[in-house]
């Protein structure tokens, strides 16, 4: 009896593992089309880079032509679509999007001696292409250090600066420990490892991406449906895995630079941000002359549960500024 019910389980997840890792793969495939479509390539002195931009707004909302451009930049684990998602949870429609996929992420190599400084002139390359004079530079998360670099070397292109949930410097004091990163990176080895948790355990995989777990209960369904759709956009998660990896090299090796920041800047973070703590926000503040930081009690890394509070800060900023 007990090899027979030994026998029957395995027998279910042998089933389980070949119907799940082939619905994975067709869905690598689809993604993988999906990004290369969507994107283009740009040969710059300094090394390529893959970019979108996006002008079409949804729901009827048009682009404002006198509105500045906003050039998004991506977190950990992203790429140019998921800078698009963050623009618009982040700003809402009407806006011009310039979205690049970061050194390492997808389809931009990481070229020798990479640092935040050339990463940011590569940015001026692409706008000098684009012909586009002045951004407004949104950094999130681990896009925080380039959009500062940016913003420090470049403030004749710089109208405005906007952190959210950003790095600001390689380490401090409560960031999600090593043991934690360890295993994001580790999932973040495999395609097939990354969609099983963000399909079938979506709490696992956002407490290990910052939000904690009671931030986690609290989510309305739109919220979870949010979340989903940001989860999504880091498939395939392979391809992202080495430009998360020389994020931290690069702080490692060069700190960001902000005392030439001169653009109106505004920080968003959560008090209770699990992987990019708090005092990131508090020490790009001291940082960055004039600067505005709004903080949140909770809502985790990222901000999601905040989503309507921050496209609220963020216009208010903007029209004042």
């Amino acid at each position: 009896m007990f090899l027979t019910i030994v026998g029957g389980a395995i027998g279910i997840a042998a089933v389980l593992l070949a119907v799940t890792y082939a619905r994975c793969g067709a869905e690598m495939r689809a993604a993988r089309a999906r990004l290369v479509a969507g994107s283009e390539i740009l040969k710059t002195e300094g090394g390529e880079i893959e970019y979108a931009v996006e002008e079409d707004a949804e729901d009827g909302v048009e682009v404002r032509e006198e509105a500045t451009a906003v050039l998004s930049l991506h977190g950990a684990g992203g790429g140019y679509d998921q800078g698009l998602w963050a623009a618009k949870m982040a700003m809402g429609d009407g806006h011009k999007v310039i979205s690049v996929s970061r050194y390492g992420y997808l389809r931009t190599p990481i070229p020798r001696k990479a640092s935040i400084k050339t990463q940011a002139a590569i940015y001026a390359a692409l706008l000098e292409h684009l012909k586009v004079q002045k951004v407004i530079l949104l950094g999130v998360s681990a896009g925080g250090p380039s959009a500062t670099q940016f913003a420090n070397d470049y403030p004749e292109r710089t109208a405005a600066l906007i952190l959210i949930s950003a790095v600001s410097e390689a380490a401090v004091e409560g960031d999600k420990p090593a043991f934690f990163i360890g295993i994001i990176n580790l999932i973040q080895k495999s395609d097939y490892a990354y969609w099983l948790f963000a399909k079938f355990m979506q709490p696992a995989i956002l407490n290990l991406m910052g939000m904690p777990a009671k931030v986690y209960a609290k989510l309305t369904p739109a919220q979870k449906e949010m979340a989903q759709e940001m989860l999504d956009t880091m498939h395939p998660m392979t391809e992202r895995y080495a430009g998360t990896m020389n994020d931290g090299e690069m702080l490692r090796r060069e700190a960001v630079t902000a005392e030439n920041v001169s653009a109106p800047t505004l920080i968003l973070h959560a008090k209770d941000d699990a992987l990019v703590n708090f005092r990131h926000a508090e020490r790009a503040h001291a940082a960055i002359a004039g600067s505005r930081l709004e903080s949140f009690e909770t809502g985790g890394h990222g901000l999601l549960p905040q989503m309507e509070a921050v496209q609220r800060e963020v216009r208010e900023f903007l029209q004042g500024s």
